[in-house]
């Protein structure tokens, strides 16, 4: 199981028994959904092995102990529920330290604990729950109203960005597109490939499914606008369509047929960057037009 990405047990009930070492050994593991069941004992330091781990739930068991300060060495974490459990102490510095991170992958780190009254002291969590009521506040003040609207934004915004879409546009990216057997695990956060995938899965108002045939062609032209240095194409004069929430074939100087881009014409904008190689994957791809700009790092060879 050592490729294991995703593992949710949550909501039966009946599962026991504490959490094994084996578990924080699955350096794929990115969610992990244990709330609702009665896990017992506590989280082992081990947990910081866990460094693609994005969201973690296990809120609804009766563990115990504190939260590991190696929690901050999950920089991608991006939700950690831990409310409903007989966790004490104070959440971690180093895991306070991941909601101010400069990467964000879906929002900002989002923690909801029992921290009211300090049962679990927290001076970064978002929703507050009273251990004894469950009855839940936000930012630890009695406002339930303006935390139930914040968790319902949350809610909101998961349902529309599933686990499944995440995970399907990955690895459909990563076997029809990048170059070489690169995969999203070892491409630095800043790598234009990488950013156009953030893009593609949470920014992009289009909101594609992981099955819709235009996926790798608006990747494509997204991992080109990144290459370029121009993520606000957007709001250029030049290009006012490119890295909208519109058909892809309406971008700026992008012509298609039949739904699949033929031609990229934009020679003499002073463009700087390079042409990522992944241009080739846009296979019907008949006239490329960009003379007269500062582009360079491109091969030919990797390009057709």
């Amino acid at each position: 199981m050592k490729m294991l990405e995703l593992l949710s047990l949550w909501g039966n009930g009946g599962l026991n028994g504490t959490l094994p070492l084996s578990l924080f050994e699955l350096s794929n593991l990115r969610m992990l959904y244990l709330d609702g069941n009665n896990f017992t004992g506590s989280i082992s330091q081990d947990i910081g092995q866990l460094t693609m781990l994005k969201q973690l739930t296990i809120s609804d068991n009766p563990i115990t102990g504190v939260i590991p300060s190696t929690l901050g060495l999950c920089k991608e974490l991006e939700l950690l529920r831990i409310e409903n459990t007989d966790i004490q102490g104070t959440i971690p510095e180093e895991v306070c330290q991941l909601k101010s991170s400069s990467r964000q992958v879906y929002d900002a780190l989002y923690i909801k604990a029992d921290c009211y009254s300090d049962y679990l002291k927290c001076d970064c969590c978002d929703v507050c729950c009273d251990h004894n009521t469950q009855q839940c506040f936000q930012d630890n003040r009695e406002n339930p109203e303006d935390s139930d609207a914040k968790l319902q934004d949350h809610q909101t915004y998961n349902s529309t960005n599933t686990i499944a879409r995440i995970i399907e546009i990955k690895q459909k990216i990563e076997s029809e597109v990048l170059q070489r057997g690169a995969t999203f695990y070892e491409i630095d956060f800043d790598d234009p490939r990488y950013l156009a995938l953030e893009w593609i899965l949470n920014q992009d108002e289009m909101r594609v499914p992981s099955d819709a045939p235009n996926l790798v062609q608006r990747y494509v032209l997204a991992l080109i606008a990144f290459s370029l240095d121009s993520e606000e194409w957007g709001d250029d004069e030049l290009f006012p369509s490119w890295m909208s929430g519109e058909d892809e074939c309406t971008w700026y100087n992008v012509s298609c047929f039949e739904g699949r881009v033929l031609a990229l014409q934009m020679n003499e904008y002073s463009l700087k960057g390079f042409i990522p190689p992944e241009i080739g994957r846009l296979e019907s791809l008949a006239l490329i037009q960009l003379q007269q700009n500062s582009l360079h790092g491109v091969s030919l060879t990797s390009m057709i």
